[in-house]
């Protein structure tokens, strides 16, 4: 019994520091490895980090603050070798557009409410854990994420053609709200600023889209351009920086640039809030949760099915919980698992977490050493880098899939897709949450019902409408696809009951439940109601391929014990006794 809770007790700590298992067969090899793809990953971690910390509110610092202890704090509790856990466009502008409710950005409240975010995100990630919730990843259906982040892009993108154009960032983020600034602003544009933005977007879409087959020709190693092609977001920065440092201070006058970027240690500090400002933050701090969730496991999920790994939803959440309130405790912002930075991460041979604490060390660095190299850095770049990363998260494949393949699904990415550009994302995301189980209940209050026959001598049964099948005058074989709960129990009565009035000799009413994964109170009671109506007019009701759980609990009830019919063990056993087909 000792030996037995001391095992326990150690695979208990296992789950909690996934490092402390993959550690065991770490090798100088794997050092090696993610030591490669650490550095490689750097090149796209600063400018991206920078860049969304003002997408946040925040200046740039914040952005490496929660770049670093993020890392660190991911590497120790998260199960995927490969996320890249930091700032994101998607949850930083959650972010802005959930702090700015209670202070405006650049003002010290403003900075407080965002960390105190952070924090109470952290909780609820964590809180989470414990009610088991990561086993529920498909909460949000693939229709709401894809609507959900393509009009979220759509928000990022628009909100930086200000700054790409020599404006100040628009007071109003909704997407009318940036184009009425940018017409009314109109004589306000700066040529130079323009300039630079549209070189930098042209660099970063030349290297997505071109330089890959550049390098090819030349004959560079696959491996090598992949890395110099993914670096495009610093070959922006470098850009930035010399067009600065070339051109005559009054031609660059009107460039508004990063400034001071503090090269110091961040400070450590445990945020305190009230109870009444913990729950004005709780309803956007849980939006935030589930998106990071959701956008962090998918990622997490896509990344090890291609190297045959595996990740624990449960365990994520404690690692982004632990990422979230690392980035509170230095003054940064919510994070979550990143697109980009993870597909580098994994593409430079990352084979552990190690590759992000050398990320992570390599940021500590450059905050130390390189911090004020990014004083003249153009927002414009910053915006550029921004406008393309967002892009890319618009998946039109993924799209027009959504409107070939259900309307269902085309109707709640509809709705949720204009939800957020028209009333902001988190109005957006309930709007589509909302949408989607309305829809889903709609479904499953009208599900597809089926009288069937037997084809040709087989044991199967199928659709009369369908298939060319053999029934009989005295049977009604009834296939419902679905379980029977409150909102279907009408409808498949109604529907029996209309069946049956049309056949003169009917006998029986045989109910095929292979598609019935429970019952509730309401099923339960449909089928007593039915078969007492039935044997009103000498019907007899039958099951047939009752599934076990919903067998108990037919047993438990009485109903078993008391219905007029049988429960057969196939449909094929049934026709044959009842109808001698």
């Amino acid at each position: 019994m000792i030996g037995g809770g001391i095992i326990t007790r150690v695979l208990l700590i296992k789950d909690i520091f996934p490092v402390l298992e993959w550690g065991q067969n770490y090798s100088a090899a794997s050092l090696r490895a993610d030591a490669v793809a650490g550095v490689v990953v750097l090149f796209i971690t600063i400018p991206q980090v920078i860049a969304y910390a003002f997408l946040a509110g925040m200046p740039a610092e914040a952005g490496l603050y929660a770049c670093l202890m993020s890392l660190m704090g991911y590497a120790l509790f998260g199960s995927s070798k490969a996320l890249a856990v930091g700032p994101t466009a998607i949850v930083a502008m959650m972010t802005l557009e959930a702090a700015s409710v209670y202070a405006q950005p650049g003002l010290v409240t403003y900075g407080e409410v965002v960390v105190q975010l952070s924090v109470v995100t952290g909780l609820i990630l964590i809180a989470l854990r414990v009610i088991n919730f990561g086993s529920v990843v498909s909460f949000l259906s693939h229709a709401v994420i894809t609507g959900f982040i393509a009009a979220a892009a759509l928000l990022i993108i628009s909100n930086q053609f200000p700054l790409m154009i020599g404006l100040a960032s628009s007071a109003d983020t909704s997407l009318a709200g940036v184009y009425r600034y940018l017409f009314h602003e109109y004589g306000g544009y700066e040529v130079v600023v323009i300039a630079i933005s549209l070189g930098a977007t042209f660099l970063l879409v030349f290297c997505r889209t071109w330089l890959g087959a550049v390098l090819a020709a030349m004959r560079v190693p696959e491996s090598l351009a992949q890395n110099l092609t993914k670096s495009a977001p610093m070959y922006a920065v470098i850009l930035g920086l010399l067009v600065m440092a070339v051109l005559p201070r009054e031609i660059t006058a009107s460039v508004s640039v990063v400034g001071d970027v503090p090269g110091e240690l961040p400070h450590v500090s445990v945020v305190l809030m009230n109870a009444e400002r913990f729950l004005e933050l709780l309803p956007s701090a849980f939006l935030i949760a589930m998106v990071i969730f959701m956008e962090s496991t998918s990622i997490g999920m896509a990344i090890a099915s291609k190297s045959r790994d595996k990740i624990n939803p449960n365990q994520e959440l404690v690692g982004l919980g632990a990422a979230n309130l690392g980035s509170s405790l230095v003054g940064g912002f919510p994070v979550a698992g990143s697109f980009a930075r993870t597909i580098v991460n994994f593409s430079s041979g990352a084979v552990s977490q190690v590759a992000s604490l050398v990320t992570a060390l390599l940021v500590l660095v450059t905050l130390l050493m390189f911090s004020t190299a990014f004083h003249d850095l153009p927002k414009g770049v910053l915006s550029a880098i921004i406008v393309v990363s967002a892009w890319q998260l618009i998946d039109i494949p993924a799209i027009r899939k959504i409107f070939q393949f259900n309307r269902t699904d085309a109707v709640t990415f509809s709705v949720t897709f204009i939800a957020v550009l028209a009333f902001g994302v988190e109005t957006g995301v309930l709007t589509g949450i909302a949408i989607s189980f309305l829809l889903l209940i709609r479904k499953s209050s009208k599900p597809h019902i089926a009288v069937v026959g037997r084809v040709g001598d087989s044991e199967h049964f199928r659709n009369v409408n369908r298939f060319d099948v053999t029934t009989s005058p005295k049977v009604l074989a009834v296939r419902v696809d679905e379980s029977f709960y409150f909102v279907n129990t009408r409808h498949i009565e109604n529907f029996i009951l209309a069946q049956i009035a049309d056949l003169e000799e009917i006998e029986h009413v045989l109910l095929i439940c292979t598609a019935a994964n429970f019952i509730d109170t309401s099923g339960l009671e449909m089928l007593e109601e039915m078969s007492e109506n039935l044997q009103e007019v000498d019907v007899t009701l039958h099951l047939a391929e009752v599934k076990s759980p919903v067998m108990d609990k037919l047993r438990e009830t009485g109903f078993y014990k008391n219905m007029a019919g049988q429960v057969f063990f196939t449909t094929d056993l049934a026709m044959k006794e009842l109808a001698g087909i």
